[in-house]
């Protein structure tokens, strides 16, 4: 559990999971949850998420968090296909390459953040306030 779990305005957060590993697809979930998130659409590959993209209306989602590595379409193709669509979406990585060309690659396109799996639950808080610029009480 984390400290302080809810965060004010998370209620109203509308986000879409993209994480093809179920395990890491739980977590993120559960974390969402306990942080105050209740609108949230879970798919397992970036194929998946842009299908729900087309389907939705773009204006239901607030934040994308995806996987890197997913079968069909990867987190790096979404996150191209996203910019090309809507170019403000707040975007955050999640990926198990903590190497400089991962860093390079995904700042080139745009991500507004990113975590390196395995995460904690305080880890996906933090970044999550960073890219709204809520600060830590």
């Amino acid at each position: 559990m984390l400290e302080d779990t809810k965060v004010a305005g998370f209620e109203r957060l509308r986000v879409l999971l993209v994480e093809d590993d179920a395990f890491a697809q739980r977590l993120a979930a559960s974390v969402l949850k306990q942080l105050g998130v209740s609108n949230l659409v879970m798919v397992k590959d970036g194929q998946a998420a842009i299908d729900q993209l087309n389907q939705d209306d773009t204006t239901q989602y607030d934040l994308i968090i995806s996987d890197w590595n997913m079968p069909n379409v990867t987190g790096l193709d979404l996150l191209k296909h996203v910019r090309k669509t809507w170019e403000n979406m707040p975007f955050l990585m999640l990926t198990g390459n903590a190497n400089e060309d991962f860093v390079r690659i995904a700042q080139a396109n745009r991500v507004d953040a990113y975590i390196i799996k395995p995460f904690s639950p305080a880890q996906l808080k933090q970044k999550i306030m960073a890219i709204f610029r809520i600060k830590p009480v």
